[in-house]
């Protein structure tokens, strides 16, 4: 008699341990999509007294697809399975997929007990796996995000509790449907000092920042501010892996898109040393999210020879999604000769190595190379920058021809040559 009522609380132990695991933790990200409701488990028959017999065996519960586990009298409750998670939403904040609690296994039967035998336990019916859902941007669960009002100047706004800022630099017409351009500094470069000097003026003599006027259509200049990441994190910008700014993207364009009419067709991204290296990272994660990408002394670190001219003098495990042909994109390449150094990094040989591998990617790329070192092009003028951006659209053809205007090899602007290599 104390041999069956230890085992029964054994049962009973077990049962209540099982329940409490069924609930799980909650999550503190805030998903649109709530879960689905559980429906309990079928109990297990209560085990028939008999003679001095063997202890029954366990039958297995078999998982069912949404719900708690229940407990059966002598038996376990089956384990929950895990449904099939929902498809990602649009950019700033994914819609987190419906995650689908698994119903019960039904209790496995009791065993028979003897005299003095147990009852059998049942055992626990098996989880269902569900699949996993896709995106292209925003991924599911993605941070909250406080946006506030944007307006021309600093910004700021809050991505997973955590406060990031932005320039804006707004056209008259900003009520208007308005293209959009991110901008993103190099490594230990003032954020400010790079929007307010990214393209040479040749009759003032000077750098100058873009005229969001003077677009083809309004256009909204958008430069974000890193968290000043240092190595093997990153440089200013996470370019291991992206996962430390991917969300602060997100939330900007989502932002941004919140606000205003952005045209979808043609958001654009330029960015240099540092930050063209990030641009370029964001150019293989959101592949069909930019009509075009301005990549100046930068590098892809999803090509494996490019990761060679990194010199930081330790292993980074570089992250980054690979290319697929299927995707295209343009991209306009800029290296700056033997003297395009920079602290870890030769990108003169880098850019020999990355335009064959984009063009084996299905990247139309546009290459201008001058001899001015690590900088931006300064031959390269507000004019020839937005009527390339204007000429690419997206979804739109590959171009077929260099852009009007552009240097050439047989044509130089001071100490610039372009060449446009279409996609192989």
């Amino acid at each position: 008699m104390r041999q069956l009522t230890s085992t029964i609380l054994t049962l009973i132990s077990t049962c209540a341990a099982l329940v409490a695991c069924a609930c799980g933790s909650s999550s503190s990200e805030t998903a649109p999509v709530a879960a689905a409701g559980a429906s309990a488990g079928t109990a297990g028959a209560s085990g028939t007294a008999g003679a001095t017999g063997k202890a029954g065996a366990a039958t297995a519960g078999v998982a069912g697809t949404a719900g708690a586990s229940g407990a059966g009298a002598a038996g376990t409750a089956g384990a929950s399975g895990a449904g099939a998670a929902g498809t990602a939403g649009a950019i700033a904040a994914g819609t987190a997929g419906a995650s689908g609690a698994g119903s019960a296994g039904a209790a496995g039967a009791a065993g028979t007990p003897g005299a003095s035998g147990a009852a059998g336990a049942g055992q626990a019916g098996a989880a269902g796996g569900g699949a996993a859902g896709s995106a292209q941007a925003g991924a599911a669960g993605s941070p909250s995000v406080k946006c506030g009002t944007l307006s021309a100047g600093l910004n700021t706004l809050t991505v997973g509790g955590v406060p990031r800022m932005l320039q804006v630099q707004l056209p008259a017409q900003a009520s208007s449907k308005v293209a959009l351009l991110f901008l993103w500094h190099g490594w230990n470069q003032l954020p400010s000092d790079f929007s307010g000097a990214t393209v040479y003026d040749v009759p003032s003599g000077k750098w100058v920042s873009f005229d969001p006027n003077a677009f083809a259509m309004p256009l909204v200049i958008v430069t974000p501010y890193s968290q000043k990441l240092l190595p093997p994190v990153g440089l200013d910008w996470d370019i291991a892996d992206g996962s430390l700014d991917f969300a602060y993207f997100e939330a900007m364009l989502g932002c941004l898109q919140q606000q205003f009419d952005v045209d979808g067709r043609r958001v654009y991204s330029m960015g240099f040393s540092a930050g063209a290296v990030f641009t370029n990272l964001l150019s293989a994660r959101y592949p069909h999210t930019f009509a075009a990408t301005i990549s100046e002394s930068g590098m892809w670190l999803n090509d494996k020879p490019e990761q060679a001219d990194i010199q930081f003098g330790f292993i980074v495990n570089w992250q980054w999604p690979a290319l697929s042909k299927a995707d295209g994109g343009s991209v306009l390449l800029t290296h700056g000769g033997p003297g395009d150094y920079a602290t870890v990094a030769n990108l003169e040989a880098a850019a020999a190595k990355a335009v064959p591998f984009l063009t084996g990617h299905g990247r139309t790329v546009t290459e201008c190379w001058h001899t001015f070192g690590h900088t931006l092009d300064p031959d390269l003028t507000q004019g020839m920058y937005y009527d390339y951006l204007w000429a690419h659209e997206l979804g739109s053809p590959p171009l077929a021809a260099p852009v009007p205007g552009f240097p050439t090899e047989a044509a130089p602007v001071g100490a610039t040559r372009c060449r446009l290599h279409p996609a192989l």
